[in-house]
């Protein structure tokens, strides 16, 4: 009993003087409990923000006519490979802006692989549909392995980055404006439990010991790589090319086939016998480029990517009897495919 005592006062001692450094650990905890239990707030992968009758290059030019009066740049542009079936044009454009990026980095180069941002155009019968990825949902996921003051923090900016989002998408536009929230959906609970964890699917599959200044290394390993892929057989190409302060470079690349296929499987009915809907997964588009991560890590530069699987589950897993069924039953190593050939782009010499 005596013992029981003393050990009970010195348990007082301990959480008075370290009063503030108990209760920020309670309060987390009693979060982290809350969110594993609690589904909270649902969150849409993708954001449909306008549909508006017009061309679809006065659409394009709009909103690059916003993005250059604002302090974000556009990094660059492209059409995707959409499927025959669909009939369609489909545009992606990719834009940064250099403090986000900055404080991005702030919180580890490993966490740069969900930039940069992306704002999707395509056609959808006499309309023109413009969606983006909603930067809210991403954060959330891509820096859950920090404190949760951290977290809010990011999240804060990405509600900022979400309404320059929403301003560059529907400014001068006589359409109808939207905030639909479009599939795959998920919330709290799903990203507490199931993606929180997606510093565990960044694979490292190069490491270049530094022997000289680090941001040569790292300018030398992204030159390689696009080298590589304008030489590749396979169709793979750089779309885009980001430096965050000679600290990391993030290359987007992509491939025709594979948005085809993706943009083919996205939105088809399981089983089959439900019917085609071909089209109906096109808003996926935003889900591309494919990101290379070269980084520069503990005295040597890293070259990251997805596990490939991982990433087409997070983008285009609707439910489990849509597309992620299509995609194991049509093309079980489609995800397997493209991640082998990601590294030839960067193991080759």
């Amino acid at each position: 009993m005596r013992q029981l005592k003393w050990t009970s006062f010195y348990l007082l001692l301990l959480f008075f003087y370290l009063e503030t450094p108990s209760h920020a650990f309670l309060d987390d905890f009693r979060r982290d409990i809350k969110e594993r239990l609690d589904p909270g707030q649902s969150y849409g992968l993708y954001q449909k923000v306008l549909e508006v009758e017009a061309p679809f290059e006065f659409v394009c030019s709009r909103i690059e006519t916003n993005i250059s009066q604002s302090d974000w740049e556009l990094i660059s542009n492209w059409d995707l490979d959409a499927p025959d079936v669909c009939h369609t044009r489909a545009r992606v454009y990719l834009l940064r802006n250099q403090d986000y990026d900055r404080t991005v980095l702030s919180k580890g180069p490993r966490h740069l692989i969900f930039l940069p941002v992306r704002i999707g155009v395509y056609e959808e019968g006499s309309k023109v549909v413009v969606v983006f990825t909603n930067p809210e949902f991403l954060t959330k996921v891509f820096f859950a392995d920090l404190p949760f003051s951290e977290q809010d923090e990011m999240i804060g900016l990405a509600k900022e980055v979400r309404e320059d989002l929403v301003t560059f998408c529907v400014k001068g536009m006589e359409g109808t404006i939207l905030t639909q929230q479009l599939p795959p959906f998920r919330n709290d609970r799903d990203v507490r439990f199931f993606w929180s964890r997606f510093l565990d699917h960044l694979d490292i599959v190069q490491a270049v010991p530094v022997r000289k200044d680090p941001a040569v290394t790292l300018k030398e390993v992204c030159d390689r790589i696009v080298k590589t892929s304008s030489k590749s057989e396979s169709g793979w190409k750089v779309i885009s090319r980001t430096m965050v302060e000679d600290q990391a470079c993030i290359l987007g690349v992509t491939q025709k086939n594979t948005e085809d296929q993706a943009l083919n499987f996205s939105g088809l009915k399981w089983p089959a016998i439900l019917g085609r809907e071909p089209c109906s997964g096109i808003y996926h588009l935003t889900q591309f480029p494919i990101e290379i991560l070269v980084f520069v890590e503990e005295g040597e530069v890293r070259v990251g990517i997805l596990d490939q699987f991982w990433r087409m589950r997070f983008y285009l897993w609707d439910n489990p009897y849509r597309t992620g069924s299509i995609f194991l039953a049509r093309d079980p190593n489609f995800s397997s495919r493209i991640y082998k050939s990601l590294l030839q782009l960067i193991q080759n010499p």
